[in-house]
């Protein structure tokens, strides 16, 4: 079992740079979303001691991903050496566009071309990750 998982490994180590960053990426959006729903639901359920407004503790659990996403992604997807203090507002900046791409797909999927949900949110999610995955890789993070 350990030579399987170390040839799984040596063989994924020999993929090129951006597929294996893209992967990675891929890896932690998982955890972003594991990490807003485990806020979202401590905040609003979990935690009877807070009983959170269901809105303000969507807009904090989002935040707890994105900030997920940018230890992440900075110190594994890309291992970034630029200080956090510099890289961490343009950060902030594209994902929020990413958001704002996010909801404007999903309406166009929804009522521009009268897409299925199911259909509107994978296509709101794939536009999305490929936008945060070309500026955090060629801009935020870049060697």
């Amino acid at each position: 079992m350990k030579a399987m998982i170390r040839r799984g490994l040596q063989r994924a180590g020999r993929l090129p740079l951006s597929l294996r960053q893209a992967v990675k990426f891929g890896l932690v959006g998982v955890s972003n979303t594991a990490v807003d729903w485990l806020v979202y639901f401590l905040l609003t359920a979990g935690l009877h001691v807070w009983m959170i407004h269901p809105t303000l503790a969507k807009g904090i659990s989002y935040s707890a991903g994105i900030l997920n996403s940018f230890v992440w992604n900075r110190n594994w997807t890309f291992r970034s050496k630029s200080r956090a203090a510099v890289t961490f507002f343009p950060f902030l900046a594209v994902n929020l566009i990413g958001l704002a791409i996010n909801t404007g797909l999903m309406q166009l999927g929804l009522f521009g071309f009268g897409l299925p949900e199911v259909v509107s949110l994978g296509l709101a999610t794939a536009g999305t990750l490929a936008w945060n995955f070309v500026f955090s890789k060629f801009l935020i993070f870049r060697s």
